[in-house]
């Protein structure tokens, strides 16, 4: 088991893993899902936490599922 902050930094780095593969600027997934950009750089930098409820947006809007 990882501790709450590693796994907060390894979720943002997987999320924008994703969205650079998906060639989707911060801008336009928060567009996509409602979320201000900003919110969406902290939370890959691992700096800001996120609910079930916002990850299942996040990645709605990167077409993706949460598994």
């Amino acid at each position: 088991m990882i501790d709450k902050d590693t796994f907060t930094l390894k979720l943002g780095a997987q999320l924008r893993k994703i969205r650079k593969e998906k060639d989707i600027s911060l801008s336009e997934l928060g567009l996509r899902g409602d979320f201000d950009k900003h919110a969406l750089s902290k939370i890959e930098n691992g700096k800001k936490e996120i609910t079930v409820y916002s990850l299942q947006k996040i990645c709605h809007s990167l077409e993706i599922t949460i598994e």
